[in-house]
């Protein structure tokens, strides 16, 4: 009988133990609980904001965009482009070749056109060859003299960045004595051609080639093209920092294009006094 009543207090004992390991674990868990939570809290000061006030931005474009509004295209007396608004206004040019012939730089002058982009040279499609456009320095010291200020373009068919950095360095040497700061970069596909399995990233190679080499001899450089051209046969985004864009669209007055650019060639057959042949006629955006 005395057995059966002990037994009864070794239960509650061990009981009593089995609690006590219990809560000790208990306080631990929540102790060691407490400290991770002060520790996240450390790393994030400010609570949360709530779901209605989190604003999702959506990614940028990485091309920068122009703000022109093209219902202040308008013409003038003579039928030319113009464009103005509160924050542009535009100055009228043209861009020659030896294809328009013999020009007479002051009929031109008179009629308006306040600047000219003369080309230089080029390189053979086929041959790769580079070449002196055999009307540049007749047009150069004649605009020159009838007071047209003139930028120059370089007709490319560069396979590569090492052609490229030729063609800058052979453009320089052509205009070594001319007063020019601007250097248009021309690159035209030809399916025909030697460029014709060339790809969006080479053409944006030899493009960022040629006007890194002019820019660091002071030039400012300009990458010219089609809509077409400028949206797939080269990556503006990786150009838009080194260089200014001039874009051909000939269609409307509206140029379906959002992307920024400084010179629009707004047409391929302008008219205009001293010049024989259509010629090409552009608008460059100037802030006011």
């Amino acid at each position: 009988m005395a057995k059966r009543k002990r037994r009864p207090r070794l239960r509650i004992g061990r009981l009593i133990l089995v609690i006590a390991v219990l809560a000790a674990g208990i306080g631990i868990f929540l102790f060691a609980a407490s400290a991770v939570i002060h520790a996240v809290s450390g790393l994030f000061s400010s609570a949360p904001a709530e779901p209605e006030e989190i604003v999702i931005e959506p990614t940028p474009d990485p091309i920068y965009k122009h703000d022109y509004d093209w219902q202040y295209v308008t013409e003038d007396e003579n039928g030319f482009a113009r464009y103005e608004d509160a924050q542009y206004t535009t100055r009228l040019g043209i861009d020659v070749s030896h294809y328009q012939g013999s020009i007479d730089w002051n009929a031109v002058k008179e009629a308006g056109i306040e600047f000219a982009f003369i080309r230089a040279g080029y390189r053979g499609h086929t041959t790769g060859e580079l070449h002196e456009d055999t009307g540049f320095r007749e047009n150069m010291r004649q605009a020159l003299d009838a007071g047209v200020e003139v930028a120059v373009y370089f007709f490319s068919q560069a396979d590569g960045k090492e052609e490229a950095v030729e063609e800058a360095e052979y453009v320089m040497d052509l205009i070594r004595d001319c007063p020019v700061n601007v250097i248009a970069y021309d690159l035209e596909i030809n399916p025909e051609g030697r460029l014709s399995n060339t790809t969006q990233d080479a053409n944006t190679e030899a493009a960022e080639a040629f006007c890194r080499t002019i820019g660091e001899q002071g030039y400012t450089p300009l990458v010219y093209g089609s809509v077409s051209f400028l949206c797939t046969e080269v990556r503006m985004s990786q150009l838009q920092d080194i260089c200014q864009f001039w874009l051909a669209w000939y269609d409307d007055k509206k140029p379906p294009f959002p992307y920024a650019f400084t010179i629009w060639q707004y047409s391929c057959y302008g008219e205009v006094p001293g010049i024989e042949t259509a010629v090409d006629m552009n608008l460059l955006f100037v802030k006011k």
